[in-house]
């Protein structure tokens, strides 16, 4: 067992008069999951989550889909406890208990009063390590999984991004819905599904990650002990998109309007100028001050909302421009779009929009500190996602060393590329 600790430092809110900063203690378990904590005196609530090291890009095409049945499954009881059992357990406390699937990674998580760490990892623990993984509960989940696909299917924001995922990665997982499809959905058995559990669900892929009042010592040893049944194993390697031409993609749809959304590949998480990327694409998209908003809703009406943003992967990434207006004025709505891409690609942005730009992620980071689900989050993404969790002063000295020429830089190779179109509607 191994272990590193630091503080918070002094940006830190949240934090009432008289009590220490919150300090971040991780320890490495010689044969189970990495553990990482921050202690907050004062909280009110204890979260704790488990990030696993699988997601959809990482499933064969006949078991598109697994990494989210799983996730579905695992809550329908355990050896220990049932599907009810589980529920009742959480709603006394008042807390809550959900999960979540990606296309790298799937967390499990619970937020629950203050005192309750042993409950917390006891029922993570349970449910991570021992699912029933019942035939039963198979049947019954795919039909909520497939109803699940019809809501998506039904909305032509989800139908768009996934047209873009597909177009931009072709024939491979990151290209594909993390839902799966209703043939792969309709076709997955007990058995695989359970192998699949077996398979990456093993200590080497796991962080977990709690925030609130925490007895750090305490909850390594009882990670240890809840944890003990999924040690060793070799984690498969992930295969890497190969550098397939992107083409643009339509799907005709009797909808009432348009949606349209661009995309480009990019670099990976840990590329040293993501968060110059981060700032430009904030400026170009990302809020109401943003090129995009101001120009797409404030000065012409042409969208209820129109947004920028960056899905940087572990060996590749992607940028993404979504917006949807009525039939008759996609024309007009592309047009603009595309023109303030080409501004931003060949101009950059400006010292003061780069300020606000700043700020503003220095501001959320802040103000994500106010409950512990949020602090939890950041440790299981830091640890789970970057091997370390970075600490408040660091990211901030990192946003305020970073240089106009430097944004400007990135913004023009991101976006010089033609974008990748992607288009649901009435006409397309």
């Amino acid at each position: 067992m191994t272990e590193g600790a630091r503080t918070a430092g002094p940006i830190v809110g949240a934090v009432e008069a008289g009590q220490p900063a919150p300090t971040v203690r991780t320890t490495y378990l010689d044969d189970g999951p990495t553990v990482v904590s921050e202690c907050w005196e004062g909280a009110h609530s204890i979260s704790v989550g488990v990030w696993v090291g699988v997601g959809s890009r990482d499933e064969p095409v006949a078991d598109a889909g697994a990494s989210h049945f799983l996730e579905h499954l695992m809550f329908k009881g355990t050896e220990r406890r049932s599907a009810r059992s589980i529920a009742e357990l959480v709603d006394g406390t008042g807390g809550e208990m959900n999960a979540a699937t990606g296309k790298e990674s799937t967390a499990f998580y619970t937020r629950l009063p203050a005192d309750s760490q042993d409950m917390a990892v006891d029922l993570l623990g349970d449910v991570l390590c021992g699912p029933a993984l019942r035939a039963a509960d198979v049947e019954t989940e795919r039909r909520v999984i497939l109803e699940e696909l019809h809501l998506q299917e039904d909305d032509p924001a989800d139908v768009v991004a996934s047209l873009l995922d597909e177009a931009l990665f072709p024939d491979h997982g990151l290209g594909r819905e993390v839902l799966g499809t209703r043939e792969s959905v309709e076709a997955l058995e007990r058995d695989g599904i359970a192998a699949f559990h077996d398979r990456w669900y093993r200590s080497p892929n796991l962080v977990l990650a709690a925030a609130g009042v925490v007895d750090h010592d305490r909850l390594a040893e009882q990670v240890a002990a809840a944890f003990a049944g999924r040690g060793g194993g070799e984690v498969p390697e992930r295969s890497a998109p190969v550098e397939l031409p992107c083409s643009n993609r339509g799907l005709q749809r009797p909808t009432e309007s348009v949606h349209i959304a661009w995309g480009w590949r990019s670099f990976h998480r840990h590329d040293p100028r993501r968060r110059a990327l981060g700032l430009g694409v904030y400026v170009l998209g990302g809020g109401l001050s943003s090129r995009l908003f101001q120009a797409v809703r404030e000065d012409r009406g042409l969208a209820y909302n129109v947004f920028a943003g960056a899905h940087l992967y572990s060996d590749v990434g992607a940028l993404g421009v979504h917006a949807a207006t009525e039939p008759g004025r996609a024309d007009e709505l592309r047009q603009v779009v595309e023109a303030e891409v080409a501004a931003v690609a060949e101009h950059g942005i400006t010292t003061d929009e780069l300020e606000i730009a700043r700020r503003g992620f220095e501001g959320a980071r802040l103000m994500g500190l106010e409950d512990s689900g949020s602090r939890m989050i950041r440790l299981g993404n830091g640890q789970s996602l970057y091997g370390r969790v970075e600490s408040l002063d660091e990211f901030v000295a990192s946003l305020r060393a970073i240089r106009l020429d430097e944004v400007n830089a990135v913004l023009a190779e991101a976006l010089a590329p033609a974008a990748t179109v992607a288009v649901v509607g009435p006409a397309v």
